[in-house]
């Protein structure tokens, strides 16, 4: 987790760098430290879920209905 790394406009820009070097970003008004850590985390796991479905193809776009579903919920809950 690298906090804010930059900002744009009014808003900050946080950012995730995982163990396989995938980059999460996150365009945010509110500069809550914890809240957004576990956002990411949900987010993550809700990543490593998708990889290590045997259907995924890796290094694709996901289209998952229930991916996107679930990182919403996960980002009205943190954010």
């Amino acid at each position: 987790y690298l906090k804010v790394i930059d900002k744009f406009n009014e808003r900050f820009i946080s950012a995730y760098l995982t163990a396989g070097n995938i980059k999460l970003l996150l365009l945010h008004d509110a500069k809550s430290e914890d809240a957004i850590r576990n956002f990411f985390n949900d987010c993550y796991e809700l990543y490593i879920k998708t990889l290590l479905n045997p259907f995924y193809e890796p290094n694709s776009i996901i289209s998952s209905a229930a991916f996107d579903t679930k990182v919403r919920l996960s980002a009205k809950k943190y954010l």
